[in-house]
């Protein structure tokens, strides 16, 4: 059994507000995961991709808001996640819809996260969505871990761990950012013990992050599968 893992803190007090950030989406130029669906068949070159946050009071209780969207080849795709934000991070409500090239919706999903008959661990997370959610994590110190959500038929333990300072250019331009790597704990699907899991870490493949240095913390660079292994890989850059 997993001890469980603590859920995230939430964003300061200063960053009320709204953000609207936008990216260059490429394929990744190397694949780490060798499955049917490839970027390059569904992301334009240089797509763009829209990232708003919303910071905000809702009759006291504090939300945030972040909402992804992505051009695609025939089409484009929006994901809404919503999160309470008071002591912690935790999601509440989660909307996805993929349109065609007609503007029809052809999939949609709405996830309630805090209602049953499932009982997620707080600290469960749309792994698309990690990677702004993470931003406002202290930085340093050991690993943590956390549980990303892919369906309710897969929630998988990940772990986030902190690499080092590093300068970055993009097409936004030059960032101080600090860098962190996200991988899976092996013992989700099979008993490898802490031992193994540590020895075969190097040969996981990796989500990478890079989050701008000081208060700001905007998600400058992401660099993995846009879900969970086997997803499409991308390139996220800030433009």
């Amino acid at each position: 059994m997993h001890d469980a893992a603590p859920p995230l803190r939430p964003p300061p007090p200063t960053s009320d507000g709204t953000e609207v950030t936008t990216y260059r989406a490429n394929a990744r130029p190397k694949r780490s995961f060798h499955t049917v669906l490839d970027a390059n068949e569904l992301f334009h070159k240089d797509g763009k991709s829209t990232v708003t946050t919303r910071i905000h009071a809702d009759g006291g209780a504090r939300q945030v808001e972040i909402r992804a969207e992505h051009a695609l080849r025939g089409g484009s795709i929006a994901e809404t996640l919503q999160l309470s934000a008071d002591g912690h991070l935790r999601s509440t409500h989660l909307e996805r819809r993929l349109v065609d090239h007609d503007g029809q919706v052809s999939r949609e999903e709405r996830v309630a996260f805090m209602r049953g008959p499932l009982k997620l661990p707080e600290a469960t997370y749309p792994e698309v969505m990690l990677p702004f959610v993470l931003r406002w994590q202290p930085w340093g110190g050991e690993r943590r871990p956390v549980y990303a959500w892919s369906v309710d038929r897969f929630v998988a333990r990940v772990y986030c761990e902190w690499v080092g300072r590093t300068v970055l250019h993009v097409p936004a331009g030059r960032f101080d950012t600090y860098e962190m790597i996200m991988y899976p704990d092996l013992n989700d699907w099979v008993s490898l013990g802490s031992v193994l899991n540590s020895l075969a870490k190097p040969l996981l493949p990796k989500y990478r992050m890079w989050f701008e240095a000081g208060d700001a913390r905007r998600v400058v660079r992401f660099e993995g599968s846009y879900g969970p292994p086997g997803a499409p890989e991308i390139v996220l850059e800030l433009a």
